[in-house]
């Protein structure tokens, strides 16, 4: 009786054309948050069809670290995306010869997620929380045409390399960048400066050693009575008193970051190729509020392009 499963010039018993098996990705969470799911979201939907690909997904708990990196090795993924600071630093030290893309992580070289420059062999790359410091001072310029000596408050022990970069990307927009460098949480030295300083704005960061809830609030309260417009790190920020900020979306970043895996796992390009990546995918915040009461008229069509108005 013929084997159904045999054909002309075929191995009796096998098939001609065996699918390949399913490539496997490790997923590490930070922590289990819906900004970290809405990113993987995007990341698969980028990645294609679902039979492709197994994905082993773990959060990262202090506790379990050796153990959870054990059980993403033994499944012996071709790459590993992650999710936030904790689990990208994880996988880059525990899983150092596997490619590791990672997503919504702020301040990546500073935080030690990143090398300040890519190098051959370099086996990390990844998208960004952070606009770009050009994209945030070119949308400054938009609602403050004469804006010139922006003002920075940061504490060096965690933003330096942010700032440094900022610095140079304000540089070629005529624009320059003037520092307060702070001691970790002692930023009432620098606000006492900055109220004397003769700036035109102040452009914020995601500085955890300066933008703790309450010298946040002393921060933009100062700039509120100087009159001196605020950039804020993000669109709560905005609503909490800076004059604009610049917002990302979650499940934009995680195509991104999908598209950067599809590269590597396909061979055409390695981590050390994308380096830092910006999200390209950003929406604008106003707090015409805050306008009025500094004494500033935003111009019309810079308000209609923002995604919330605050005030309005």
């Amino acid at each position: 009786m013929p084997n159904p499963a045999a054909a002309p010039g075929g191995t009796p018993g096998k098939p001609l054309h065996a699918e390949a098996p399913p490539t496997t990705i490790g997923v590490l969470f930070s922590r289990d948050l819906p900004p970290y799911r809405e990113a993987v979201e995007g990341f698969k939907a980028r990645l294609g069809p679902d039979g492709a690909y197994t994905f082993v997904e773990l959060i990262v708990t202090e506790s379990e670290v050796g153990q959870l990196m054990d059980r993403v090795k033994a499944a012996q993924p071709a790459l590993i995306l992650t999710l936030g600071t904790e689990a990208s630093k994880v996988a880059a030290v525990r899983a150092a010869d596997t490619p590791i893309v990672f997503a919504m992580v702020a301040n990546p070289v500073d935080s030690g997620v990143l090398p300040q420059r890519a190098y051959p062999g370099q086996m990390v790359a990844g998208v960004t929380t952070d606009v770009s410091p050009a994209e945030q001072f070119r949308t400054l310029r938009q609602a403050v045409p004469d804006a010139r000596r922006v003002a920075v408050i940061y504490c060096p022990q965690y933003t330096e390399a942010t700032v440094t970069a900022a610095d140079a990307s304000a540089k070629t927009m005529g624009m320059e960048l003037i520092r307060f460098p702070v001691e970790p949480y002692r930023v009432d030295p620098a606000i006492d400066r900055l109220e004397n300083a003769k700036v035109d704005a102040l452009w914020t960061l995601t500085d955890p050693g300066v933008m703790v809830p309450a010298a946040a609030k002393r921060i933009l309260t100062s700039a509120l009575k100087a009159k001196t417009p605020v950039v804020g790190f993000s669109p709560a920020m905005v609503q909490a008193g800076a004059l604009l900020g610049l917002g990302i979306d979650a499940k934009a970043i995680g195509r991104q970051a999908g598209n950067i895996a599809v590269a590597i796992l396909g061979g055409e390009k390695r981590p050390a190729d994308f380096h830092l990546v910006y999200p390209d995918e950003t929406s604008v915040h106003v707090n015409l509020t805050v306008a009025a009461r500094i004494g500033l008229a935003l111009p019309k069509e810079f308000v209609a392009k923002a995604k919330t108005v605050h005030g309005q």
